[in-house]
C-alpha cells in the first residue's frame, strides 16, 4: 500500500517535528477501513516497523476528549492505577454536574501517557468523531517529536458531510481516494460498513445504507423528517433485515450509522453521484417519487411489480392531488408505502390489493368520497381490507381518516407492532372506539394531538397490551386522567408532553418496567426518537406553546419504577408535589424544571442519585425536601422513609423541612451551602433541616416544631445511643444518683440537625470543603458515629467563628479521628449554645479542642456560657479537654469522664497572648452550678482544672482509678466525695469535703497474671496503632 510506504519514509521533507497525515477516503467512505489495515498491517510487522509501537483509537462515535485519553491508556496498557484515575473522575464529574461530552482530559493521566511514549517511536491512527481536531499534547501524546507520525481522518461510519474536510487546519498531507472501478468502489462501501457494527454481514449493512441513501438522494426532504423514527422499520418491513432478531440488528444498524450525513446529490463530486445513479439503477425495487408539476403528475407510472418500497409525495396543495387509479397493479410485491399530499377514497383505498404490505404511513391526505355516511365506510364494494392482517406498521399523521381505526378494521391488524396517530380524527366522530385490547404484540403507540381517540376505549384497553414498550401521549390536551397502565408489564417509556389538562400522575397506574418519562408542558417535541429514546433538547419547543393554558397537573408521583433512570420536566406551573422515591434516577435540576409551585419533593430510595441541582431557595420554593440515597434494606432500619412521608403532611411554610440521607457528601454540590447565613438556600433560623452522610441514621422520630416537649427525652436518648441501658448498668449500677441520663437527656435531633456516620464518603474533598462546614457550622445538633475516615470532627476547616447554634455534640466510635475540633482560635461566642457534648471510644483521638485553641480579647465570653454537661469514655489518648481561662462557666453541672488514660487535666490555662492575659488576670474560675464529678479510670489525671476553681453547690465526687489527682475544687461545702482509701489519704483535701465510706481500695495484680498481662498488652496495642 503506498500509504504504508510513506509511512516507513524516514526521509521526511520536514525539518522538524512529527508527521501530520490526513485521511478523507473517497468522499467520506473507505477513509476508517484504510485505517484499520494500515494499523494492522503495522502491527504485524512490527518488528521491521520503523515505529516501537502502534496506537489505533477508534472514537469515530465521540463521547469527549477524556474518553479519547482513556482510550490511548488503555492501548498502551498503563494498568489499574490509570484506569482508577478515570473512574474516579467520572464519579466525581457525576456530581458536579458536568456533562459526559464535556469532560476533558486528566494531568495526573496525561503525564502517565507521556512517561510511557517519550522514549519510544509510535505511529497514532485515530478515529475522530468529533467535530474539532484534537491536541494530543494535552492528552500527553508527543506528536511533535520528528520520529512519530499521526494518521486520522473525520470520517467513519458513513460520515458524508462534505464540510467536515473544512476542519482540517494541522495536517501536513492530505489524503483522498479515487476508485478506479465501481466495483472498487463496492468494496470501499462494504469495507465501510463493516466497521459500522461487528458481527453483522458488511453486505446486509451496506443494503440499509444504500436503501435510506438512494431514498434521500434526489429527495433530500422526504424522509428526513422520518429516518429518526422509522429507519428500522424500513429495513425490517422491506425485508433486508429477517429473521427472529432483525428488530435488534436494526436498532444496533440505527445506533452505529450516522444518518444525519446521508448523501445529497447537490454537495458531492461527480464520480460520488454517478455511483449512486448506478446503484439506484440496480435498485429499482425501492422507488421514490416526487412530482413537481401537473405534467410529471399525470406522467405518474403504475409501480413496478419488484418494487418493495414506494414513496410518493406530491407538492402541498390544496385540495391535494388525486391518487392516480392505476398506481396499484393487482399482483405487487410492495411491503412498504408511504402516500404524502394526495387524495383517495378512504373507504376503498387503491392499495388494499397489496396483500404483502407491512408499512403504512399516510400524512396530509384527504377523503375523495367525502359525502359517505359512517355507515357506507364498512364493506363498500364488497372490499375485504385483507391487506391489515400482515400489516406491522401503521403511521397516520394530518389525516382524518376514522374509519381504518373502527372496530372492524382494527380487529383485522392482528400482527400490529407500531401504530402512529398525530392530527387524526375529526368532529363528526368524536365518539370512535378504538379498542387496543387484541393487540398484544403492538410495542409502540403514539397518539399524537389526537383526543379524539383517547375519549372513550383507550383508558380501558392499554393495560392489556403486554408487549407495549414505549407509549406517547403528546398534545392531547383533553387528556385529565392517565389511563390504566399497570397491566402493561414491559412498558419503558412513557411521553405526555403538552397534556395540559392532565391533573396526577399515581403510581398504582403505571408498571414498575419504566425507564423514561417525559412531561414537557412546553408542547410536543417537533420529531420524534427512533425506538425507545426521548425527544432530542433540540427538538423540543423553545417556548410555552399552549397559548395562556397552563398546565393544571399537581402532583406527579412515579414512587417505585425501579428501572425509571430519565425524566424530563418543564414547564408545570401548577405541579406542587413530585415523588420520584425508589427509582433509578441519577440527576434532577430543579431550576430547569421551571416548575414555580413545587412544594413538596421526594427522593427517598434514590440509590443511583448523584445530583439534584437547587441553588436558589425561590426557584422552586420547596417546603418539604426528603432525599436518601440508601437502599430499601438499609432505610427499614431506621424508618426514615415512613416519618419523611408522614411528615408531608406538615406543611409550614414559615419553616420549610429538608432531611436529607446521602452516603457519599459530594451529593451537597447541587445545593448552596456555602453562605454561613443560610441552609439549602434558606435562613438557618427559618428552617427544618436533618442530614445524614451516613449509611445508618440514628435519631428519634422527627418531630413537628413545638412537639418536642411531649416526647420522651430518654425515648430520644435510646434511639441515638444504641447500647445506653448497657452503659447506665456499668456507671450507675448502684442506682445512685449519678449524671448519665438525668442531666444529658436532651439529645434529641433539633431542628437542624447533621449526622455522619459508616458509610459517610467523601468528606474531606477540598472542594466540598466550604459547603460541607458550612452546615456543620449552623446545626443545631451534631452526631457523628462509626466513621473510620474521618480524622477531624469539624473537617479541617479552622474557621474561628464556629458552632454558634450547636446545642448537643455527640461523637463515638470514629478510629482515626485525632481532633474533634480543630481550630486556631475562637470567637468569644463560638459554642455559645453548647449545652451537652457526649464523646466515647476515640481510640486516636488526643484533643477535644486543640491545646494551642486560644479565644479573641475579652474578659467575659458567651462561649460554653449553656454548657451543662460534659460525658467522655473510652478515650485511652486524650490529654485535655478544653482550654480555658475565663473567670467563670456559668452553666455547667456535670462532668463525667471514664476510661481515658492518658488525660492529665479538663480545663488547662488557655495558651496565646490573650489568653496569657486572661490566665494573669484570673486567680479562680468559677462553676456556679457544677453539682456532680464523676470520674473514673484517669490514671494520669492531675488536675480537673490547672486554675484554681469555686463549685459553691457541688454535691458529689465520684473518683475511681485517678491515682495521680491531687486536690479537688475548694469551696465546695456540701460535696460528698467517694473513693479508693488509698487516694483519700493522700488528696489534699480540707474540712470542706464530706467524707464518704469508701468501698473500694486499690488492689493490684498479682505479677504475671493473665490479666494484668493483657491490660499491659492492650495498652501496647492501642499506643502503637
Amino acid at each position: 500500500m503506498i500509504l504504508e510506504e510513506y509511512l516507513r519514509n524516514t526521509d521526511r521533507p520536514y525539518n522538524q517535528g512529527g508527521q501530520n497525515i490526513y485521511l478523507d477516503g473517497w468522499e467520506g467512505v473507505g477513509a476508517s477501513a484504510v485505517l484499520a489495515a494500515v494499523a494492522e498491517s503495522a502491527r504485524a510487522r512490527r518488528k521491521k516497523s520503523t515505529y516501537d509501537i502502534v496506537i489505533h483509537v477508534d472514537c469515530s462515535q465521540w463521547e469527549s476528549r477524556r474518553a479519547l485519553q482513556k482510550k490511548i491508556a488503555e492501548e498502551l496498557k498503563l494498568g489499574g492505577s490509570a484506569m482508577a484515575l478515570f473512574g474516579w473522575q467520572d464519579e466525581d464529574d457525576d456530581f458536579s454536574g458536568i456533562a459526559k461530552s464535556s469532560r476533558a482530559e486528566l494531568a495526573d493521566a496525561a503525564e502517565l501517557i507521556f512517561k510511557a511514549l517519550k522514549d519510544r517511536s509510535f505511529l497514532l491512527i485515530f478515529h475522530n468523531g468529533s467535530d474539532e481536531e484534537v491536541d494530543f499534547l494535552e492528552l500527553g501524546v508527543p506528536v511533535l517529536e520528528r520520529r512519530n507520525s499521526v494518521l486520522w481522518t473525520f470520517r467513519g461510519r458513513f460520515r458524508l458531510d462534505p464540510a467536515i474536510r473544512d476542519r482540517v487546519k494541522n495536517a501536513h498531507v492530505f489524503v483522498r481516494v479515487w476508485p478506479e472501478s465501481w466495483a472498487f468502489a463496492e468494496l470501499l462501501c462494504q469495507e465501510e460498513a463493516a466497521h459500522v457494527s461487528s458481527g453483522i454481514s458488511a453486505a446486509l449493512i451496506t443494503e440499509c445504507w444504500l436503501y435510506l441513501s438512494l431514498l434521500y438522494y434526489n429527495n433530500y426532504t422526504f424522509i428526513s423528517d422520518d429516518q429518526d423514527v422509522h429507519a428500522c422499520n424500513y429495513w425490517v418491513c422491506d425485508g433486508i433485515i429477517a429473521g427472529d432478531s432483525a428488530r435488534e440488528i436494526g436498532d444496533r444498524l440505527y445506533q452505529g450509522m450516522q444518518l444525519k450525513y446521508l448523501p445529497a446529490k447537490r454537495n458531492h463530486y461527480m464520480t460520488f453521484n454517478e455511483y449512486l445513479d448506478s446503484k439506484a439503477t440496480r435498485h429499482r425495487r425501492w422507488v421514490s417519487v416526487m412530482p413537481k408539476n401537473s405534467d410529471e403528475v399525470e406522467n405518474i407510472q403504475t409501480i413496478p411489480l419488484e418494487a418493495t418500497s414506494y414513496f410518493l409525495m406530491f407538492q402541498r396543495s390544496d385540495p391535494p392531488k388525486v391518487l392516480p387509479n392505476h398506481l396499484f397493479s393487482q399482483d405487487n410485491n410492495l411491503r412498504v408505502l408511504r402516500l404524502s399530499w394526495c387524495t383517495f377514497i378512504f373507504s376503498s383505498p387503491p392499495f388494499t390489493c397489496c396483500k404483502h404490505l407491512k408499512f403504512i404511513l399516510i400524512d396530509s391526505c384527504r377523503d375523495k368520497d367525502v359525502s359517505l355516511t359512517s355507515d357506507g365506510y364498512y364493506e363498500k364494494k364488497g372490499n375485504k381490507w385483507a391487506f391489515l392482517q400482515n400489516l406491522w406498521v401503521l403511521d397516520i399523521r394530518n389525516t382524518n381518516w376514522d374509519w381504518i381505526l373502527s372496530s372492524s378494521k382494527m380487529v383485522l391488524m392482528v400482527e400490529l407492532r407500531e401504530l402512529y396517530l398525530k392530527a387524526t380524527g375529526t368532529r363528526l366522530h368524536d365518539q370512535i372506539l378504538l379498542d387496543m385490547s387484541c393487540h398484544s404484540n403492538l410495542r409502540m403507540f403514539r397518539v399524537i394531538d389526537s383526543s379524539t381517540y383517547l375519549k372513550v376505549a383507550v383508558h380501558d384497553s392499554l393495560q392489556h397490551i403486554k408487549n407495549l414498550e414505549l407509549l406517547d401521549l403528546s398534545g392531547n390536551t383533553t387528556l385529565h386522567v392517565l389511563p390504566n397502565l399497570s397491566g402493561a408489564s414491559k412498558l419503558k417509556v412513557l411521553i405526555l408532553d403538552g397534556c395540559i389538562g392532565l391533573e396526577v400522575v399515581e403510581p398504582s397506574t403505571l408498571p414498575i418496567s419504566l425507564e423514561s418519562f417525559s412531561f414537557d408542558g412546553f408542547g410536543p417535541a417537533s420529531r420524534w426518537k427512533h425506538s425507545l429514546r426521548m425527544p432530542d433538547n433540540e427538538t423540543r419547543p423553545n417556548s410555552d406553546n399552549n397559548q395562556g393554558h397552563p398546565s393544571a397537573i399537581s402532583k406527579i408521583s412515579l414512587e417505585g419504577c425501579e428501572q425509571l433512570k430519565n425524566v424530563f420536566l418543564r414547564g408545570l406551573p401548577n405541579l406542587e408535589e413530585l415523588n420520584l422515591s425508589e427509582t433509578g434516577i441519577e440527576a434532577l435540576d430543579l431550576e430547569a424544571m421551571l416548575v414555580k409551585r413545587l412544594e413538596r419533593l421526594f427522593l427517598l430510595g434514590c440509590e443511583k442519585l448523584v445530583r439534584v441541582k437547587w441553588r436558589d431557595a425561590r426557584d422552586p420554593p420547596l417546603k418539604l425536601l426528603c432525599i436518601d440515597t440508601r437502599g430499601k434494606a438499609e432505610r427499614s432500619m431506621d424508618g426514615c422513609c415512613q416519618r419523611s412521608h408522614l411528615h408531608s403532611q406538615q406543611d409550614d411554610a414559615a419553616h420549610p423541612s429538608v432531611h436529607v440521607v446521602a452516603t457519599d457528601a459530594r451529593l451537597l454540590r447541587g445545593f448552596n451551602t456555602r453562605n454561613s447565613s443560610t441552609v439549602f438556600g434558606s435562613e438557618v433560623s427559618s428552617q427544618h433541616l436533618h442530614l445524614h452522610l451516613s449509611a445508618t441514621v440514628n435519631e428519634s422520630p422527627v418531630l413537628p416544631r413545638g412537639k418536642e416537649e411531649e416526647a420522651s427525652c430518654r425515648d430520644g436518648l435510646v434511639h441515638a445511643f444504641p447500647y445506653l441501658d448497657v452503659i447506665d448498668k456499668a456507671l450507675n449500677k448502684d442506682g445512685e444518683d449519678g449524671c448519665s441520663v438525668p442531666s444529658c437527656n436532651h439529645l434529641v435531633p433539633q431542628d437542624l440537625h447533621v449526622e455522619i456516620g459508616k458509610g459517610g464518603s467523601n468528606l474531606g474533598l477540598e472542594q466540598d470543603l466550604d459547603g460541607i462546614c458550612s452546615l456543620i457550622y449552623n446545626t443545631q445538633s451534631l452526631h457523628i458515629h462509626d466513621n473510620s475516615s474521618i480524622r477531624i470532627g469539624n473537617l479541617g476547616d479552622k474557621t474561628d467563628d464556629q458552632f454558634r447554634n450547636l446545642r448537643w455534640c455527640h461523637v463515638t466510635r470514629c478510629l482515626k479521628m485525632h481532633t474533634v475540633f480543630l481550630s486556631n482560635g475562637c470567637t468569644l461566642d463560638s459554642f455559645m449554645s453548647l449545652e451537652t457534648l457526649w464523646v466515647s471510644h476515640l481510640l486516636a483521638a488526643q484533643y477535644i479542642w486543640g491545646r494551642d485553641l486560644c479565644f479573641d480579647e475579652g474578659d467575659r465570653a458567651a462561649a460554653f456560657s449553656r454548657l451543662r454537661c460534659i460525658h467522655l469514655h473510652s478515650c485511652p489518648r486524650l490529654r485535655i479537654v478544653l482550654p480555658w481561662s475565663f473567670p467563670t462557666m456559668d452553666s455547667l453541672e456535670t462532668i463525667h469522664i471514664t476510661y481515658c488514660s492518658e488525660l492529665r487535666q479538663i480545663f488547662p490555662k488557655e495558651q496565646g497572648d490573650w489568653g496569657r492575659d486572661r490566665v494573669a488576670r484570673t486567680e479562680r474560675i468559677e462553676f456556679p452550678r457544677l453539682r456532680r464529678i464523676h470520674l473514673h479510670e484517669l490514671p494520669m489525671l492531675q488536675d480537673v482544672c490547672e486554675t484554681p476553681m469555686s463549685a459553691p453547690v457541688l454535691e458529689t465526687i465520684e473518683l475511681r482509678g485517678c491515682w495521680s489527682l491531687k486536690r479537688l475544687p475548694v469551696q465546695a461545702i456540701h460535696a460528698v466525695v467517694d473513693c479508693e482509701k488509698e487516694l483519700w489519704d493522700k488528696l489534699d483535701l480540707d474540712h470542706r469535703f464530706t467524707r464518704r465510706h469508701p468501698r473500694y481500695s486499690k488492689n493490684k495484680l498479682p505479677r504475671g497474671s493473665l490479666l494484668r498481662f493483657c491490660a499491659v498488652s492492650f495498652h501496647a496495642f492501642i499506643m502503637i496503632n
